[in-house]
């Protein structure tokens, strides 16, 4: 099987962005790093979707299907164990915005970019946690509301923290393309300093698996950065002593590196975050001047910027 390099195509950039909110860790109960009701994190995802609009940088967003409603009594009849809904406040969106976000899809969907919605299940499963029969229900749930809101499936699947769901139950659910993380070596505390802080960043894979399409990423999220604070949280120790001006140019430099390597070498690189990493100003700051460098760059390189979605025409099907 040959990969999109050996096929001679040009430098592919895909960035997709994890939309969970308060369902990335209903699970745990840790909400820390969030806001009050996802409202800062709107606040930035309009910036971001404005930031687009000006470059044309087109994202896709991965979504916890569960959003996409506006209200539910907090009961699901599913294969889940007892408990798995019990993080859900039985709601709606305008009193607990975490965990129901139908105005946030609405913003995406209604963009003039073509950005892509696509799927993190309906309630972020972990798939090497539950069932087969878990695995489809969670898959196609999440497809019967992406049908109902937005009048069309979805062909992607981000899996929640990077667990792997059995691949024929991805076809059954009409999934063609799937995001799994490379997990990374053991490395030195200082060496793992290093990476984080200054890269450089991995190239990703572009290949074909069992009929399925896969686009590599990082195990930690590679457009926001290790050495500024996610959302709310605080930074690590470990780069405090390193003005934030530093760090901010140390990751900017390692987003634009990692990009020309993948253009000189015609190979796919997979930039990727949740909403809520990039939900303050010091990180949003980085991704807004790498997306307004991408679209400067993209004017006189080799280089497309495809949604995981438009991945399948970039990679040499199976026979």
């Amino acid at each position: 099987m040959k990969t999109a390099s050996e096929e001679g195509h040009s430098g592919i950039v895909t960035l997709s962005i994890e939309v969970e909110l308060g369902w990335g860790n209903h699970d745990t109960g840790n909400f820390e790093r969030l806001s009050e009701n996802g409202r800062t994190e709107r606040h930035y995802l309009s910036k971001l979707l404005d930031a687009t609009e000006r470059t044309r940088v087109p994202i896709s967003f991965d979504v916890v299907g569960h959003l996409l409603l506006e209200t539910c009594d907090g009961t699901h009849e599913s294969p889940h164990p007892d408990g798995w809904f019990r993080g859900d406040p039985g709601t709606d969106y305008h009193t607990d915005g975490l965990f129901y976000a139908p105005d946030v899809v609405a913003d995406i969907d209604s963009a003039s970019v073509n950005h892509e919605l696509c799927t993190h299940t309906f309630s972020h499963a972990l798939f090497d946690d539950v069932s087969r029969e878990t695995a489809a229900w969670e898959l196609q749930q999440a497809q019967d509301l992406s049908r109902r809101h937005l009048g069309r499936e979805t062909s992607s699947l981000v899996p929640p923290r990077h667990h792997t769901p059995p691949y024929d139950v991805l076809s059954d659910c009409g999934i063609s393309v799937i995001r799994p993380a490379t997990k990374t070596r053991t490395r030195t505390k200082v060496h793992r300093f290093k990476e984080l802080l200054a890269g450089p960043l991995p190239l990703s894979e572009l290949r074909e698996t069992d009929g399925v399409v896969e686009t590599s990423c990082t195990t930690n999220p590679s457009l926001t950065a290790a050495a500024l604070p996610s959302g709310r949280g605080t930074t690590h120790p470990a780069f405090r002593c390193l003005p934030a001006s530093v760090r901010r140019q140390y990751h900017f430099d390692k987003l634009v590196q990692a990009t020309e390597r993948a253009v000189a070498e015609g190979a796919h690189l997979h930039l990727w975050c949740h909403l809520f990493d990039l939900s303050n100003a010091q990180q949003f700051r980085v991704v807004e001047r790498y997306l307004s460098w991408l679209d400067s760059f993209r004017a006189t390189n080799d280089v497309t910027i495809a949604t995981m979605a438009e991945l399948p025409g970039h990679v040499e099907r199976a026979i």
